[in-house]
C-alpha cells in the first residue's frame, strides 16, 4: 500500500502553480530549513522531491530565475507577485534531480505541524 500523497502549491498571486505527489508524505518527512543567505532572507522551507514527479501547471515566463555561487541550484519566484516557490537542483552528471518546493506555498499545509531539519547550508558556499 502506498503512502503517496498529493500537494499543490502557488505563488501569492497564482501566476506559478504546481503539483506533485510524494511518499513519504511532507507531514511525515523532514522539512529542510537552511540557514545560506537567500534560503534566510527568502524565508524558503524546503521538501525535496524528484522533478519528474512535479507538473508545472504554468508557463515557465511566469517564473524568474536567480542563480548565484555554483550556479546548480537556481532559485525560481514569480515574476508578477515575487513569491519564492521552488529551488531546481541541476548540479551536473545526476539524472531526475529534485526539486526544492518551498512548503510555505503549499495549499492547506499546516507549517507548525512539520518536522523541521535545520541543514547548515551556509557554511557550504
Amino acid at each position: 500500500m502506498s503512502n503517496q500523497k498529493s500537494y499543490t502549491a502557488n505563488c501569492h498571486c497564482g501566476n506559478v502553480k504546481l503539483s506533485f505527489s510524494t511518499s513519504p508524505p511532507i507531514e511525515e518527512a523532514d522539512v529542510i530549513s537552511c540557514n545560506c543567505s537567500i534560503c534566510n532572507i527568502n524565508g524558503y522551507m524546503l521538501t525535496f522531491v524528484p522533478t519528474s514527479k512535479v507538473t508545472f501547471e504554468t508557463d515557465k515566463d511566469a517564473v524568474t530565475e536567480y542563480r548565484f555561487a555554483t550556479r546548480n541550484y537556481p532559485h525560481y519566484f514569480c515574476r508578477t507577485c515575487g513569491t519564492s516557490v521552488y529551488v531546481q537542483c541541476t548540479a551536473p552528471g545526476k539524472e531526475d534531480q529534485p526539486t526544492g518546493i518551498n512548503v510555505r506555498t503549499i495549499q492547506g499545509l499546516d507549517i507548525k505541524a512539520l518536522k523541521i531539519r535545520e541543514y547548515d547550508g551556509k557554511n557550504l558556499l
